[in-house]
């Protein structure tokens, strides 16, 4: 089995309304690192002097890097056919999932996030987010914030994740029947098990533990689980799924 462990730079957090700055793809066979690729890009809009800050990228550093669509083809052959692996991997796949239909390329792949691995592999973290974690398992991390510095970072916890899998995460993750393929990075499967087939009242709360969102079902699994399906990057649903613990 092959791995794509991926990370990308944008101009926002969006991907129907925001450019890809920076990609980069490191092919994992599972062992180790095979291939890697990374490339500057384009986006063809400003970029918003806060992400210059963040990741030091700016429009006279991508003046002369290409435009996605010339670059689509070979992301998208690299993509194809392996896991797709990121640390928020619903963020980077949504982006790179819109752009590639946008190049006119399906991108059809199943997913692994680090961040709900890492939740389940090495619980009790006081932070799950790949700086912190890094520094918690003495990972190397260069160039935060540039799409090649995080993806080897990744790379690396994926191998620890690979390692220290006992109760077999990783394979039960990738099962396509899986739904924690589609649930938010920071909530616990768990929770949506416990729910009932009945009627009743439900919330959501952020990471402070405020409630953002209230809702009630004739199905409460049913309908807290729709909230989690469906393929539109829109900026709604992003917002939503970055937000509930």
């Amino acid at each position: 089995m092959l791995y794509a462990v991926v990370d990308i730079e944008t101009t926002g957090g969006h991907a129907s309304a925001n450019g890809i700055t920076e990609v980069a793809i490191n092919i994992h066979d599972g062992n180790e690192i095979t291939e890697s690729y990374t490339t500057l890009i384009n986006p063809g809009r400003a970029i918003p002097a806060y992400i210059t800050a963040l990741t030091g990228i700016d429009e006279e550093m991508l003046a002369d890097a290409p435009a996605f669509e010339d670059v689509a083809l070979q992301i998208y052959q690299l993509l194809h056919g392996k896991v797709f692996v990121a640390h928020n991997v619903n963020f980077d796949y949504s982006f790179l999932k819109h752009h590639l239909a946008l190049a006119g390329y399906d991108l059809q792949c199943r997913k692994l996030c680090t961040v709900r691995m890492s939740r389940k592999i090495f619980p009790g973290k006081v932070s799950y987010s790949l700086g912190k974690l890094c520094n918690a398992l003495q990972i190397p991390l260069q160039n935060r914030h540039r799409a090649a510095g995080d993806a080897d970072a990744t790379s690396i916890l994926f191998n620890l994740l690979l390692e220290h899998d006992l109760e077999g995460t990783i394979p039960e993750m990738l099962k396509k029947t899986s739904k924690e393929q589609v649930l938010p990075p920071n909530l616990d499967k768990a929770a949506i098990i416990r729910l009932p087939n009945q009627p009743g009242v439900y919330y959501f709360k952020d990471s402070k533990g405020k409630i953002v969102y209230v809702g009630k079902a004739k199905d409460l699994k049913k309908r807290v689980t729709s909230h989690f399906t469906g393929n539109k990057p829109n900026r709604q649903r992003q917002d939503f799924l970055r937000t509930i613990h």
